[in-house]
């Protein structure tokens, strides 16, 4: 069964990301995850796709990015912000 989850991260501080050319500012940014997963395999969902939409000079665009380096990054940056939760 596939899915789609939406949600927005927040970066206190810049940050880069493969799939994405240069240094993106500090600030929010949406996230797309497409999960599948197989019913009744009792598996947690496999991540298909994900994207990071970024707006550059007025414009907004959307790049696909390995959803494992985006959730280490963003928990770096909280950490390094002091931002955790407990």
């Amino acid at each position: 069964m596939k899915a789609t989850e939406r949600w927005t991260l927040a970066f206190a501080n810049a940050f880069t990301i493969g799939g994405v050319d240069g240094t993106l500012p500090a600030g929010e940014y949406q996230v797309e995850v497409d999960t599948d997963s197989i019913p009744n395999d009792g598996g947690s969902p496999k991540v298909v796709s994900a994207f990071l939409y970024v707006r550059r000079g007025g414009k907004a665009y959307a790049f696909e990015v390995d959803a494992e380096e985006l959730g280490r990054i963003h928990k770096a940056d909280r950490k390094k912000s002091g931002n955790m939760p407990r």
